[in-house]
């Protein structure tokens, strides 16, 4: 059961990297480059570790309850707490240091330009279940 839960984390942590990488360039060609604070990578290992995390403790959650519609909805409940939870989170965190000074100039944009990348990994994770997940 556990490498199902494991390919649907890498499937879905590496459409997420995309999907981020994507919006990432759309907002950097339309408003300022963020990318100094956000590039691929920072996208891909912030996906990965979502998706792997909630992999994990679905595992352990499917391996307790015996309904798995229960399971799935407790491991939803956790995925979507915790992607709100960021959100105040990020309100909290200091603002980096950009050497771009358009960047730097639209540094008051910068938390609302992170707020969708919160939420992409459980999106993700959860159009992707039904595909790894019976």
């Amino acid at each position: 059961m556990f490498q199902r839960f494991f390919f649907l984390a890498v499937i879905s942590g590496l459409f997420s990297a995309v999907v981020s990488w994507i919006y990432s360039s759309i907002y950097k060609t339309k408003i300022v480059d963020f990318t100094e604070a956000t590039g691929f990578w920072y996208l891909l290992c912030f996906s990965l570790m979502i998706t792997v995390g909630i992999s994990i403790l679905s595992a352990g959650i499917y391996s307790l309850f015996k309904s798995k519609s229960l399971a799935s909805f407790v491991c939803h409940f956790i995925l979507s707490g915790f992607s709100v939870a960021l959100v105040f989170y990020i309100f909290t965190m200091n603002d980096p240091e950009f050497k771009n000074e358009d960047a730097l100039a639209m540094i008051d944009y910068f938390k609302g330009y992170l707020i969708p990348f919160l939420f992409i990994p459980a999106l993700s994770w959860m159009s992707f279940k039904p595909l790894f997940i019976k």
